[in-house]
């Protein structure tokens, strides 16, 4: 509700509409989330995180079409390995197997170039490399 009172005060700080989006995306109410995320985007347009966020309430809402667009976008403005994991996620579960191993490629290699306090930042970023390497049967060693 902090949230939302700030938003009513200051209704064009994109902030607050993106932190907005992140609540209802966690929990799990992906229409509110929707809303939010694309007031976000359309007071800042370059914040690729946004974009990512996007992608992942499109694809929870089962919009693949608008999902990766929306990851094109992020990754566009910046090639984040997150980006590029989350849509390799989204793209493995809609079946597009070849462009998933792909995206998991510059992803993991991204990640791979990141130091290692970067690397052990979030573990779920971990655990994701862990599941697509087993799904995709990608080899996720660095290459020296």
């Amino acid at each position: 509700s902090c949230l939302k009172r700030a938003l009513y005060l200051n209704p064009f700080e994109w902030i607050i509409s993106y932190n907005l989006g992140l609540v209802h995306l966690c929990t799990k109410q992906y229409a509110s989330a929707f809303q939010y995320m694309t007031a976000s985007i359309n007071v800042k347009d370059d914040f690729a995180a946004s974009y990512m966020y996007l992608g992942v309430i499109l694809a929870k809402m089962n919009d693949f079409e608008n999902a990766c667009s929306a990851y094109g976008r992020a990754i566009e403005i910046d090639s984040d390995h997150l980006f590029h994991i989350n849509y390799a996620i989204t793209l493995y579960n809609n079946g597009d197997l070849e462009a998933a191993e792909e995206n998991f490629g510059i992803g993991l290699e991204l990640f791979n170039a990141l130091d290692e306090d970067s690397k052990k930042s979030d573990p779920e970023v971990s655990k994701k490399i862990e599941v697509l390497q087993r799904v995709l049967g990608v080899d996720t060693r660095e290459k020296n």
